[in-house]
């Protein structure tokens, strides 16, 4: 047992010696270390120059970017953002390419290389045709091979159509503060946009929304611009558009009002059970006075009965005001007596 742990304290001394050999700068042994180094280094980098003077083949990744497509056409679906190139060069070459094919792109005039298939919007591009002038831009490389050796692009008309503009509103529990409301609709201006695209893409759009529009505890009219949030292959007439949230105060209101019935052949009469029901609601405070002028209108529909199971008739508001909201009636289904006159 003795002996075991002497070997656990003679390991730690060794490893401890050779840490202050290495601190002490004056000591033989921290300038052979350094020199040993130092020449490891030097070997290293001749090694390497003389590596990278040798000819090599490998593949390169080169970007590429599309321009100048026939005159009023756009190009649908994908094609490659890349071209994969089989190359023979020195070690410095390819490096070099490494190290700057993705900070300059090449730009691609589709325009001077497509040709027309057998589909009328259907182009090819045979990229072996575009050798010379990758060779130009990679000095001192020769390409051997070019992947993928077609491209295909299917083109269509561009097309404009006006769509309307929609607000995305954000809705949560808090967006207004308690006691408001919106009071109105939300105005947009201008409420429609040109949008020019592919056709299948611009008649499939039906309404061109806003980025996400927020708000927390809100308690007056707010307006503002906000982006149009962008859809893949549309370009918009106008970037921008201003939204309105007309805000203001509601109250709750409760009113006890009597129930008449529509509909009634001229020979009968039918009376509502009860004969009133209550009808509470909200309603901002400017808009009071309307609900004045123009009381509600509690009905029953006598042609309704043949479409009850219960007896029983759902009451229901003639003309309802848009000024109103949260509207709840009680009774909401009421008894009825028919009678001959």
């Amino acid at each position: 047992m003795s002996s075991i742990s002497n070997k656990g304290k003679i390991w730690p001394g060794y490893i401890l010696k050779y840490y202050r050999l290495l601190a002490d700068v004056r000591s033989p042994f921290h300038h052979k270390l350094i020199t040993f180094l130092f020449f490891v280094l030097v070997s290293t980098c001749f090694w390497l120059v003389r590596s990278l003077g040798q000819q090599y083949e490998t593949n390169v990744t080169y970007p590429v970017r599309y321009t100048d497509f026939p005159e009023n056409k756009v190009l649908i679906g994908d094609v490659p953002q890349k071209l994969v190139l089989r190359v023979r060069a020195s070690g410095f070459s390819i490096l070099k390419c490494r190290l700057n094919l993705n900070i300059i792109p090449l730009r691609f005039n589709v325009n001077s290389y497509a040709i027309n298939s057998s589909g009328k919007d259907t182009y090819v591009v045979i990229t072996g045709n575009i050798r010379d002038m990758l060779s130009e831009e990679l000095d001192q490389v020769k390409i051997l091979n070019i992947s993928p050796d077609t491209l295909f692009f299917r083109l269509t008309d561009i097309v404009t159509r006006k769509v309307p503009v929609m607000p995305a509103l954000k809705m949560h529990e808090h967006f207004y503060q308690k006691q408001f409301t919106q009071n109105g609709d939300i105005q947009v201006s201008p409420d429609s946009i040109n949008v020019s695209g592919p056709d299948n893409v611009v008649n499939s759009i039906h309404f061109i929304y806003t980025e996400p529009i927020s708000f927390t505890n809100l308690t007056d009219t707010v307006s503002s611009d906000y982006k149009l949030k962008p859809v893949k292959s549309l370009t918009y007439s106008i970037q921008k558009v201003k939204v309105t949230i007309p805000v203001d105060r509601f109250t709750e209101v409760e009113n006890n009002l009597p129930v008449q019935s529509i509909n009634v052949p001229d020979s009968l009469s039918m009376i509502a059970i009860p004969g009133q029901v209550k009808v509470t609601y909200h309603i901002c405070l400017s808009n009071y006075p309307q609900i004045l002028h123009s009381p509600l209108l509690p009905r029953i529909n006598f042609k309704d009965i043949n479409l009850s199971n219960s007896g029983r008739l759902t009451v229901f508001l003639a003309d309802t005001p848009k000024v109103i909201s949260n509207v709840r009636i009680n009774p909401h289904e009421i008894e009825f007596l028919i009678t001959r006159k």
